[in-house]
């Protein structure tokens, strides 16, 4: 096998692997979706039940309230949770992304340990490619996708807040404002790292 060839192979399983782990998150997001939606909302519904059956025969319905506190406890920790998990899918989802772009850029035997380790600056990142490679980044398939995932990425692991670069390329988000449930961002941009790494191996290969 050529080293082309070897390269392809090798490059295409780094990008399936990354891909394989990102769809292993949104499934970890489901599973505690359904926590919510079904084992949490059917015992809530026992619960209540068995409230109101002890508030009618014990007549003692300002108690009500201290029963049911609890419910709401869970509640609330529930969905803080979710919140929580849906921001930092999006940063693994980054990570995972970031670590089989150096990988491939590895394969190249183009690059030294210190290049590779610069990767994660985006200018620097950016001008790597086109100085060694001759690619333009914002010129590979969901280019846009993973800028905006990276500011996610960023934004989340050093401030919490929503920054001015993620602002910029999302209307829905508002410079400053803490960040909430970003599911839905995680799911419309999950697919954007396998997209870009195939067509980075697509581009480097005719150079090797």
């Amino acid at each position: 096998m050529d080293k082309k060839s070897l390269f392809t192979l090798s490059s295409n399983k780094i990008a399936n692997q990354a891909n394989f782990k990102i769809i292993i998150l949104s499934q970890l997001y489901q599973n505690n979706d359904k926590f919510i939606n079904t084992f949490l909302e059917s015992e809530t519904d026992k619960k209540i039940e068995e409230i109101n059956k002890f508030c009618i025969l014990s007549n003692r319905e300002e108690y009500q309230l201290d029963l049911i506190y609890p419910l709401i406890q869970d509640y609330n920790l529930s969905y803080a949770t979710q919140d929580i998990l849906s921001n930092y899918l999006l940063v693994a989802c980054y990570s995972f992304y970031e670590k089989a772009f150096k990988e491939i850029l590895a394969q190249t035997d183009k690059l030294s340990t210190n290049q590779l380790y610069n990767c994660y600056k985006e200018k620097y990142t950016k001008e790597l490619l086109k100085s060694q490679f001759s690619i333009d980044f914002e010129l590979l398939q969901d280019s846009a996708k993973i800028n905006e995932l990276l500011y996610f990425n960023n934004d989340i692991k050093h401030k919490g807040l929503v920054g001015k670069k993620l602002a910029s390329v999302n209307d829905n988000l508002i410079v400053g404002n803490p960040f909430t449930n970003t599911y839905k961002d995680f799911r419309r941009l999950m697919g954007a790292p396998i997209s870009l790494l195939e067509d980075l191996v697509c581009k480097i290969k005719p150079q090797l």
